[in-house]
């Protein structure tokens, strides 16, 4: 009974101790390693302000950013990562300055290189290092969920699905989806997946279809059909 008693004490120990680290390296040699990298794009309430001197934690490493708001992170000890990713299989940063930014965010444990689109008190991280899709034109459905485009560059509908971390704005303005309308204009950059499927990290808004088009830019790219000194007129792509 007593070494029973002992064992359940040192178990209970073990437990307090994991839970207590809060991804916080452990004690001992690592196991072993992966890189990881990431910059910085202020959005929303840091629009304009400097991305560099951001303090970065990960698995209980420290990083600061430079002038670009780049990060990284030479290894992340395999020991501490299994304690950020235990429940989620995720790698959680932490991001804080002294003018106010408090914000976190999650990413997957297997990714090397990071976007992240900081607010104050929020963070959305988007892992760049996978296969990547962009698509320009007039919105033909939308929902909280997913995005249909008349894409130039195929000249039909491609789809694209909108996940939590989805990044939507027009310029430093954060937006969500039910600010986008069909006929609205955009630029969708998305992630491909494994089985060829589209998901959306970023949607910039460049025309609403409620704009009259004052101050704002459009592109055109295709075969010129007539041009003077005062225009040119082009066989739009798009």
């Amino acid at each position: 009974m007593r070494n029973t008693t002992a064992f359940l004490a040192a178990v209970l120990v073990g437990i307090s101790l994991l839970s207590g680290c809060h991804g916080e390296s452990v004690t001992g040699p690592p196991m072993g390693g992966t890189a990881l990298t990431g910059q910085i794009v202020p959005m929303a309430d840091l629009a304009g302000v400097s991305p560099a001197g951001i303090t970065v934690m990960c698995s209980g490493q420290v990083s600061v950013t430079d002038t670009a708001g780049r990060f990284a992170f030479v290894s992340l000890s395999a020991n501490s990562a299994r304690l950020t990713t235990f429940s989620t299989g995720n790698l959680n940063l932490l991001f804080t300055r002294g003018d106010g930014i408090n914000a976190s965010g999650s990413v997957s444990s297997s990714a090397s290189n990071v976007l992240v689109y900081l607010q104050k008190t929020q963070a959305s991280i988007v892992a760049t290092g996978q296969s990547k899709r962009e698509l320009e034109g007039l919105i033909t459905a939308i929902s909280s969920s997913s995005i249909t485009v008349d894409d130039a560059s195929t000249h039909g509908p491609v789809t694209a699905a909108i996940a939590p971390t989805t990044v939507i704005r027009k310029g430093n303005q954060t937006l969500s989806a039910t600010d986008l309308k069909v006929g609205d204009r955009v630029h969708v950059k998305a992630s491909v997946e494994g089985d060829g499927s589209l998901t959306a990290f970023e949607i910039m808004l460049q025309q609403s279809s409620n704009d009259n088009g004052e101050g704002q830019t459009r592109e055109l790219e295709g075969l010129i059909t007539a041009v003077s000194q005062t225009s040119i007129t082009v066989n739009n792509a798009s």
